[in-house]
This record gives C-alpha cells, sequence and structure tokens, in this order.
C-alpha cells in the first residue's frame, strides 16, 4: 500500500467519455432533425421547406451538444423516470368567496 495519498488517476482513452457526434451534433439530434426534414420534403414535395427544418434543428443539436454534451442522455434518462412524489404539494383548496356589498349612508 502506497503512503501517498491523494487523487487517483487511470488511462483511458479520451474518446470513451465523449457521445457519438456527426459533424459535432449528437447523433440522435443529427436524426432526428435529418428526420423532420425529410417529413417536411415529402410532405410539401420543396427542397427548400426541408431544408430549412433541417439545417435550424442541425445548429440547435449542435449548440446543445457543444453546450453538454451528455444532455440528451440525461432528457433520455429524465423522459423515463417516474415523477417523485412531492408532499410540498397540495391541491387547491375548495373556497367560496361571497361578495356582499354594503352601501354607506351618511346622514
Amino acid at each position: 500500500m502506497s503512503a501517498v495519498y491523494g487523487k487517483r488517476s487511470w488511462q483511458a482513452c479520451r474518446s470513451l467519455a465523449r457521445p457519438l457526434t456527426v459533424m459535432g451534433c449528437e447523433r440522435r439530434a443529427f436524426i432526428l432533425a435529418a428526420m423532420f426534414g425529410a417529413v417536411t420534403f415529402n410532405l410539401l414535395n420543396a427542397f427548400l421547406p426541408g431544408l430549412l427544418i433541417f439545417l435550424t434543428g442541425y445548429i440547435i443539436g449542435w449548440l446543445g451538444t457543444r453546450h453538454d454534451p451528455h444532455m440528451m442522455q440525461v432528457v433520455k434518462a429524465s423522459a423515463s423516470a417516474k415523477p417523485r412524489y412531492d408532499p410540498a404539494k397540495r391541491p387547491a383548496a375548495e373556497a367560496e368567496i361571497e361578495i356582499v356589498s354594503s352601501t354607506l349612508t351618511t346622514a
């Protein structure tokens, strides 16, 4: 056992820790953008709207991947998780509000 305490480190390939990307965009976001572009192209029979939808989705995915490369994994995991019980949340209290109009008369 070593007498030196501190931070341990292991050698690993850097590419194993990064998500798979296509042209800098996370692969699921890229495929989603490509599918939306293809659907738009098929529905409208026009190339330009399909291309614009694809480029918009690609740029959003690329910016999201640059900001946080593991964002899509977190979103996927949170979508399948059950919502947790929160005891602080209570249903709205049912109350009746009675409006009483009073007229002030001065003599």
